[in-house]
């Protein structure tokens, strides 16, 4: 009963530790948490809670689409619906900036070349007009493949959001609907997979991630290290989760990004270079909602029941492949 308080409580906490550990770590141990070393009671009842609440979270999705103030709310957002690409081009434009000056690339850690920093310089520069918005996109996508080729592929899944974010701004001003409109799902992908991938992080290197909460003992607000660890990281995995099968849109975009702000407040400039492109993305998730074209995976099940059934038993599955995948990259 003592563990099942302390879940439901993690839940309300602000999840201040859902930022890439391996930004703040001093912890340089680069050995992998083996699988069978998460058979334990508080993973078990993490991911029970964390599929049952999945479950529940279908209802509240259909309770809030009912809720006259949250329709209203979000017609209103869907007005600037024409602005999200103006939105997400002053976004990247500030992030590539803020890793030009911190003579990186995608992310604090990724140390580029000055050349490489001229050329994000370039990519903002090319962000000021529509026509050559395209241009960035195009750049961005490249450049996470020279990250691939400078860091290794597991490195960067960690932030697969960036070439998401480079191909919805390729594709933005497209005419062909069916080609400009997959940015919607594919936006929402990269961020979920992301997440997703940030949190298996806590999971399976947790010596980086305790490393961070003794430099920052008040982000567990009392509960033990390693259980506020590993909560975060079925939270985390819950939120890419959600993100990915497009329940729950705009709360969660607006929820993700309230936590992220509280975040740079602890963690200060290195978590604002990181995140800043995030918040991009997710203001674009607050505006357009699930998008008009393509329906989401939630969404091609009409019965409540049964999209809480696919809420829950995708998150095993998914989550379990996830996991999977991630340690074999990891040993490798």
């Amino acid at each position: 009963m003592k563990n099942l308080i302390k879940c439901i409580l993690i839940l309300l906490l602000p999840l201040s530790a859902l930022a890439h550990v391996k930004w703040f770590t001093k912890n340089t141990d680069l050995s992998v948490l083996k699988i069978s070393e998460l058979n334990q009671p508080t993973f078990w009842l993490l991911l029970g809670l964390s599929t049952v609440t999945l479950a529940l979270m279908v209802y509240v999705d259909r309770a809030l689409d009912k809720w006259r103030p949250y329709q209203k709310f979000n017609s209103y957002l869907e007005g600037y619906a024409d602005r999200v690409t103006l939105i997400l081009r002053v976004f990247t434009g500030a992030a590539l900036l803020l890793s030009w000056e911190a003579d990186s690339m995608i992310a604090p850690e990724l140390k580029a070349s000055s050349f490489v920093g001229w050329v994000q310089f370039v990519m903002v520069l090319l962000l000021l007009t529509k026509k050559t918005t395209a241009i960035t996109g195009m750049a961005m996508v490249a450049l996470y493949f020279y990250g691939i080729n400078q860091f290794g592929s597991f490195h960067m899944l960690d932030y697969l959001v960036y070439p998401a974010i480079g191909y919805f701004l390729l594709v933005a001003d497209i005419s062909n609907r069916k080609i400009s409109q997959t940015r919607v799902p594919v936006l929402y992908i990269g961020l979920g997979f992301s997440l997703c991938w940030a949190a298996l992080e806590k999971l399976f290197f947790p010596h980086w991630g305790l490393d961070v909460l003794r430099q920052q003992p008040e982000l567990t607000m009392g509960l033990p290290a390693d259980f506020f660890l590993m909560a975060s990281a079925f939270v985390e995995l819950c939120l890419g989760y959600l993100l990915i099968i497009g329940l729950l849109q705009r709360p969660l975009a607006l929820t993700i990004t309230l936590v992220f702000f509280s975040t740079s407040a602890i963690f200060g400039k290195t978590e604002v270079i990181g995140h800043t492109i995030l918040h991009g993305a997710l203001l674009v998730f607050v505006i357009i909602g699930p998008g008009q074209y393509y329906p989401t995976p939630i969404q091609f099940h009409h019965a409540l029941w049964k999209r809480a059934v696919f809420a829950a038993v995708n998150f095993v599955i998914i989550g379990g492949i996830f996991g999977y995948a991630y340690y074999l990259l990891a040993t490798k």
